[in-house]
């Protein structure tokens, strides 16, 4: 799979997930420790979040690091 493919697949499910628990970006952001314009940029598939960031997503989500992998990739 191409880089930019799985930047927006993976942006597209952390934004619907997000939306499904009614929260901000800037409410996400703060649940990661980090900033809205980050949030922004993974969901817009600018940029990749790394494996760190990507099982703090799983943590924030209740889930497991595969389960959001594996979810956010057949979207």
């Amino acid at each position: 799979m191409e880089k930019r493919i799985f930047n927006k697949k993976l942006g597209q499910y952390v934004k619907k997930k997000r939306e499904q628990k009614k929260w901000s970006q800037a409410e996400l952001a703060s649940k990661l420790g980090n900033n809205f314009q980050n949030v922004s940029r993974i969901e817009r598939g600018e940029i990749s979040p790394t494996l760190y960031w990507c099982s703090k997503l799983a943590e924030v989500f209740d889930m497991k690091l595969h389960n959001f992998i594996k979810n956010a990739l057949k979207e």
